[in-house]
């Protein structure tokens, strides 16, 4: 199954998580399985600026 990331709103705020699709037997659309709490924008950039310094 394929990875995504998911915005989700919550009071006003933007989050993202890295979400997969998993198909049970009997329903016809996908379950979200969380895989990774990104955070918000702010925590997604400090991530990159981490990393962008440390390599």
């Amino acid at each position: 199954m394929m990875a995504y990331v998911r915005k989700k709103k919550i009071k006003g705020k933007a989050y993202y998580y890295i979400v997969e699709g998993i198909y049970e037997d009997n329903k016809t659309r996908p379950k979200q399985k969380v895989i990774k709490y990104l955070g918000n924008v702010e925590n997604i950039l400090k991530k990159f600026e981490f990393w962008d310094k440390h390599q």
